[in-house]
């Protein structure tokens, strides 16, 4: 029997198990997407024990590392963006070359003052900001400590 017969003889099995596939390969990546969201996956994958350990005692340790490391103008942009961090910080950890301390990129760092604004819109309002050369707000100039602080003993500045 060849594959076209097989197919006509076992239609509905075949949907049926291309549905099912279908349902545990999303279902299989939407707990992948959660887990790799987490300070927890972060940092025990990477050589992030630093942040890790300074985010889970600051002020926002409640809120999971792509909230403020991802962009969040749309999903694809989001999604592009997670699979290359993901791919870049998988071959630094596979080669052992990361800094001793790690420090954000420019591009990260705008999309953590984007996220910042993104969350704390209602504050800004009512705060003097300094202007960064494109006009918007700068927060991470001044306050790139509060959720990773200078050693894991110090948890970022408390900010309550």
């Amino acid at each position: 029997m060849n594959l076209k017969e097989f197919v006509q003889q076992n239609t509905l099995r075949c949907v049926i198990g291309a549905f099912v596939l279908g349902i545990i390969v999303v279902a299989g990546g939407m707990v992948m997407d959660k887990a790799s969201a987490s300070p927890k996956f972060c940092g025990t994958c990477h050589a992030m024990k630093h942040e890790a350990a300074t985010h889970a005692m600051s002020t926002h340790a409640n809120v999971a590392c792509v909230e403020c490391h991802l962009p969040h103008e749309n999903v694809a942009i989001y999604y592009i963006e997670k699979g290359q961090t993901g791919m870049h910080d998988t071959l630094h950890q596979v080669l052992n070359d990361y800094p001793v301390h790690i420090k954000i990129s420019d591009h990260g760092r705008d999309i953590v003052n984007s996220n910042c604004l993104r969350c704390h819109s209602s504050t800004m309002g009512n705060v003097c900001v300094d202007k960064g050369k494109d006009g918007s707000a700068t927060c991470t100039k001044c306050h790139s400590r509060i959720p990773h602080g200078s050693n894991p003993l110090e948890g970022g500045i408390r900010v309550e």
